[in-house]
């Protein structure tokens, strides 16, 4: 129902990025459309969801002070549509995240389309330093990206100004590895959602364990 949106400015806006009510008694919502977010009312608030070709999300935006008259949600996360990433590509980075210290390293986790299978994709570097790294994240038409990663060589990880600027579209799973040649490396992780920023799981946690 969007005929009280009387100015198409306002229905645009509504078209790109709906809310919607979890039905308390219906069927379960359709899914977003691919490549785009919505908004969900639930019973206990506002979650947003959202899936591509490889990466489904649903999480909590903003919990309610009262309890709604709506349908509850009963599971929130990120899914892999491919499933867990072999172990092997996060030995991969953590290795070349080693070998680059001091200075910055970045690798996309990708999924390629023609072999049905994850892969590490080094992008080409503009420029690197100690303290920052500019990379093309312009994919070939075979891949989908699903993990951004960068490393912080000696400091810690965390996401930056610089990263908060280049995450700004785009919906995948951004990492950052810090420490790298501590023995004991950080890590930060985030899910960027066309240009919105949710805690995730720890990259890690996609990988296979063994």
């Amino acid at each position: 129902m969007t005929n009280y949106l009387t100015d198409r400015r306002d229905q645009i806006v509504f078209g790109e990025t709906p809310a919607m009510m979890q039905p308390l008694y219906g069927e379960a919502l359709p899914k977003p459309e691919s490549g785009k977010h919505r908004f969900v009312i639930a019973s206990d608030g506002v979650y947003v969801e959202a899936i591509n070709p490889v990466l489904e999300v649903r999480l909590p935006v903003a919990k309610s002070v009262i309890k709604l008259p709506y349908g509850q949600i009963s599971a929130v996360g990120v899914c892999l549509v491919n499933g867990q990433i072999p172990k092997r590509i996060l030995q991969d980075v953590c290795e070349k995240t080693f070998l680059c210290v001091p200075n910055e390293w970045a690798g996309l986790v990708v999924w390629d389309k023609i072999r049905s299978e994850y892969a590490l994709y080094e992008p080409d570097t503009i420029s690197f330093s100690n303290r920052h790294i500019s990379y093309r994240n312009v994919l070939p038409d075979k891949y989908e990206l699903v993990i951004d990663l960068h490393s912080h060589g000696n400091m810690p990880a965390f996401f930056s100004k610089t990263d908060d600027q280049s995450d700004i579209g785009g919906f995948y799973i951004a990492g950052v590895v810090g420490n790298c040649d501590s023995g004991e490396p950080t890590f930060a992780t985030r899910i960027v959602v066309n240009g919105h920023f949710f805690g995730c799981s720890d990259f890690r946690t996609f990988f296979t364990i063994d």
